[in-house]
């Protein structure tokens, strides 16, 4: 590995381009001027205040990028509400174990994420509604993964400082890539997916690398593994199994027996996550275990639960359209990489790894009958490592017309977002909106929040504050911009459009008005037989009313007064004739989903 160039002297083997791309917020002129700058000593009280500004400014950005869009709304379909609907059980039941939501066993997932999000919502119970509460799991799990991106960059790097433009850059293309800005801040699993695998990724390298190898570096490839196990299933601990042999092959560090030691050590700290809670889960029921190993997980893959499950790979395309544009800059950074030169360094750790590991679980992608999406995720962090090779490979003028075209592109959608929030907060005729009607209901006044119009109102200064500095990162600049960018355009829609899109995907309206009819004529020995009620609305009824459905195949179902009916529109589902309508709702603006509930005429079966 390259050793650091002294003070005074630029390494023979450095690209020109990266020579003054190192800690772009200490020596800005630095960056700026390609020179270097040694200044004099300063006092530990001045390098104590420095660091601390630093680390505020690094709180500071954290918490710009995770908290808007995470707090403040209702749980949105379509994860988001079964997700919530197993913490409110764990919450309400205190069982760990076994995955309900609604009232019904939900074990598509294992409970990594619920178990961290109910704690949440008991912890906070005093201080926040329990879906914001619960959210703020991903959070927590998005700055994990963050973290960890950050610690792999560095060893990878060899960077010397936190701030260096190579880690921060790194960094950027992780948390800048569109799939990351959009599932970061949501209530789901795979957000703690995210986490376990950058954890993972990171101590598999520090393992690898003999000069970074650092102590705990197995825990953290253990806990890794584990954390994605407990997150979503088999699919990444065993991307990371094939990551590891084929790493012994290419990698002479991974033949040696300090590796070895290193893969029984991570072996020991995996084996608690891998049989624990499955062995109680059997213990408890055996039918669900079944259902989720061998259906979610082997079926999946193979093909024979998808009918019933659902989300069918019927794009043959898929994965590498997604990659070039949700996966957007991290994934065609990587391209780029290869593309210019990476791949003939395939026996270092900082290529091989990563392109092992995303080719072994791209391809498992591409060839598995379940394709979502949303299934890339884990894989950005790796990416995000490959594509920080692109930057040096590239002409300054790439990295320049990216910088100018990312100010265009978030410059555009700011004052999009700030004409928005103007047009809608008055009361008058919303008819210039109307191309905007099929997602969002546009026939609304979007109230004022003055907390979150102050919170867009910084996000947007410290933005254009950032602007002029950008061109001190050197050839991080194009990544440093478009990160900055989707951070501001993600965080006004996180507050000033927020409430308006919590209009138009939460069921709070829809459940309040189903309450307020229903709560005059609901005995305390009532029930609510249930058809075709989907598992997102359900967890909503219960949240909102308090009402548990029950399934009208149960036979509980049958001595039920009430039934709720999910349908459409143009679909509509008719019960009996011992059935007549109470009330019939949807969400502000849906046009297609409907929601009504009858009340027994005749008395139900004894």
């Amino acid at each position: 590995m390259q050793e650091p160039t002294r003070p005074g002297r630029r390494s023979a083997h450095a690209p020109a381009a990266t020579t003054h791309a190192r800690d772009f917020t200490a020596h800005p002129a630095l960056l700026a001027t390609g020179g270097v700058i040694t200044p004099a000593a300063p006092s530990v009280r001045a390098w104590r205040w420095r660091a601390l500004r630093k680390w505020l400014l690094v709180v500071l950005v954290a918490c710009a990028y995770l908290l808007p869009g995470t707090l403040g709304h209702d749980p949105w379909k379509q994860d988001e509400t079964y997700t919530f609907g197993i913490v409110q059980h764990m919450v309400a039941t205190g069982d760990p174990i076994v995955p309900v939501s609604a009232g019904q066993p939900f074990v598509e997932k294992p409970p990594l994420y619920a178990w961290v999000a109910s704690t949440l919502v008991w912890l906070l119970a005093d201080v926040l509604p329990a879906h914001d509460a619960a959210r703020l799991a991903s959070a927590l799990f998005a700055g994990l993964a963050l973290a960890f991106t950050a610690r792999l960059a560095r060893a990878a790097t060899g960077a010397t400082s936190w701030t260096d433009a190579r880690v921060v850059g790194t960094v950027a293309l992780c948390a800048g890539s569109l799939i990351v800005v959009k599932h970061a801040h949501e209530m789901i699993t795979d957000v703690a997916l995210l986490a376990g695998t950058a954890i993972g990724f990171c101590g598999l390298f520090e393992c690898v690398q003999p000069a970074t190898r650092a102590r705990g570096s197995a825990w953290l490839l253990g806990i890794g593994m584990g954390m994605a196990l407990l997150a979503k299933g088999v699919f990444i601990p065993l991307v990371f199994c094939i990551t590891i042999a084929g790493a012994g092959v290419l990698l002479p560090a991974c033949r040696s027996r300090v590796f070895a030691r290193q893969l029984g050590t991570a072996a020991l700290v995996f084996l608690p996550f891998a049989t624990i809670w499955p062995t109680l889960f059997y213990l408890r029921a055996p039918d669900l275990f079944q259902l989720w190993f061998w259906d979610n997980n082997i079926g999946r893959f193979l093909g024979f639960s998808v009918p019933v499950l659902g989300a069918e790979n019927d794009d043959p395309f898929y994965v590498w359209h997604s990659l070039l544009t949700i996966g957007f800059p991290a994934c065609p950074l990587a391209l780029v990489a290869l593309a210019r030169g990476a791949w003939r360094d395939w026996r270092i750790p900082q290529v091989a790894l990563p392109l092992v590991f995303a080719a072994v679980g791209l391809l498992a992608l591409q060839v598995s009958a379940t394709a979502r999406p949303l299934y890339l995720l884990p894989f950005i962090v790796p990416l995000a490592l490959l594509g920080q090779r692109a930057m040096s490979r590239l002409p300054m003028r790439v990295h320049i017309a990216w910088d100018y075209l990312s100010r265009a592109l978030f410059g555009g959608i700011v004052v999009l977002a700030w004409l928005l929030w103007a047009v809608m907060t008055e009361s008058t005729s919303h008819a210039g909106l109307r191309w905007l009607d099929r997602w969002l209901p546009v026939d609304w006044t979007l109230p004022i929040h003055p907390a979150l119009v102050a919170e867009a109102l910084a996000l947007t200064v410290g933005w254009l504050w950032l602007l002029p500095r950008l061109k001190a990162a050197g050839a991080w600049r194009g990544a440093m911009s478009w990160a900055a960018g989707a951070l501001v355009g993600w965080g006004l829609i996180g507050t000033l459009l927020l409430p308006w899109l919590d209009e138009a995907k939460s069921y709070r309206s829809v459940f309040d008005s189903l309450g307020v009819k229903l709560t005059p004529a609901w005995r305390m020995d009532d029930c609510m037989a249930s058809l075709h009620l989907g598992e997102s609305e359900a967890p909503m009824l219960r949240y909102f009313t308090g009402i548990l459905h029950q399934p009208v195949g149960q036979s509980t179902a049958q001595h039920c007064r009430w039934l709720i009916v999910q349908d459409s529109h143009t679909h509509a589902r008719t019960p009996g004739m011992e059935w007549t309508l109470f009330w019939s709702g949807a969400r502000h603006g849906d046009r297609n989903e409907r929601l009504r509930v009858f009340q027994r005429e005749t008395a139900p079966p004894p």
